[in-house]
């Protein structure tokens, strides 16, 4: 009788040690457009890099899924890995690759948020007249 009083205790003990520590969040979705090729990877990251995800390039718009992020305000950088390589490709201080920076705010009301890619090098070239 001991050791299932003992195993109740324990069971109980690690259900509520687990909420404690369970993070306060829910899914966010991030939609990804203008993918230029349907090769390679999308990645996605916080400036703090706690919160990530990937998804394979297979149209020009895919869904990354964060999982228990919590309310707050972000800043996600996403680019368009397209050789596979896992780092975003420059040519000096420009990327070659397309990317973005957004400034999210995630609350209870606003977990879905779009992200349309760019091409840096190209607006940078229109800029200063190169083509």
């Amino acid at each position: 009788m001991k050791s299932i009083s003992f195993f109740f205790v324990l069971a109980f003990f690690l259900v509520a040690t687990t909420s404690l520590f369970a993070q306060d969040g829910e899914q966010v979705i991030v939609k990804i457009s203008n993918i230029p090729a349907n090769q390679g990877k999308v990645m996605l990251t916080t400036e703090n890099g706690k919160y990530y995800g990937m998804a394979d390039a297979t149209s020009s718009t895919v869904d990354i899924i964060l999982d228990n992020v919590p309310d707050g305000k972000y800043t996600v950088y996403v680019f368009h890995d397209a050789n596979g390589n896992y780092i975003m490709d420059k040519e000096g201080e420009i990327p070659i690759e397309y990317c973005a920076t957004e400034h999210i705010d995630v609350n209870e009301n606003n977990r879905l948020f779009a992200i349309t890619l760019v091409n840096v090098r190209e607006k940078v070239n229109e800029k200063h007249g190169n083509r």
